[in-house]
């Protein structure tokens, strides 16, 4: 499995450049459950909360598995922010959908081109794996990410989704 690498170097005060985007792989196990406990420096305001890492065994599969893509933007050794994408297979139009699941940036570093530079990532991920078609879900309230994924190309499809959550326990 190769990784995707962007350096951006931006000027902006704040961000040291350069800032590395890379694909999480095997052997990124800290890096995967810093990105749990530290929840609260890349989620909104009603995540605030650190979250339990993945299991050793739980981790080792989830960088293992070939269709969920981990992108991380990495200031120096500091991750700074992540997005991570799923395939999905269909039942119509094209067999396989990239599902952006979650994309978070450190409140510092935001409003600098970090989440661009994922989504391009993210991009250039489903194009080499000759993916065409893929999809985000957002709440309509937060026009930050609304913002984001139009400027990444993003063609909002409908005004009346609604989202139900399931729990199986």
């Amino acid at each position: 499995m190769g990784f995707s690498t962007r350096k951006r170097d931006r000027s902006t005060p704040g961000v040291p450049p350069p800032v590395t985007v890379r694909r999480l792989g095997p052997g990124d196990d800290a890096v995967l459950s810093h990105l749990a406990v530290a929840n609260a420096t890349f989620g909104t305001v009603d995540e605030r909360e650190p979250l339990q890492p993945l299991t050793e065994a739980e981790t080792v599969a989830f960088l293992a598995d070939d269709r969920t893509a981990t992108f991380v933007a990495f200031a120096g050794d500091e991750p700074v922010g992540f997005c991570y994408a799923n395939e999905l297979y269909r039942r119509h139009t094209a067999l396989r959908h990239l599902c952006i699941y979650e994309v978070g940036v450190a409140e510092r570093f935001r409003n600098q081109g970090i989440g661009a530079a994922l989504l391009e990532a993210v991009g250039d991920h489903a194009r080499s794996r000759g993916i065409t078609r893929g999809f985000v879900i957002t709440n309509a309230s937060d026009t930050s990410a609304a913002s984001l994924y139009a400027s990444a190309g993003g063609i909002r499809t409908a005004d009346d989704d609604v989202i139900f959550a399931f729990s199986w326990r």
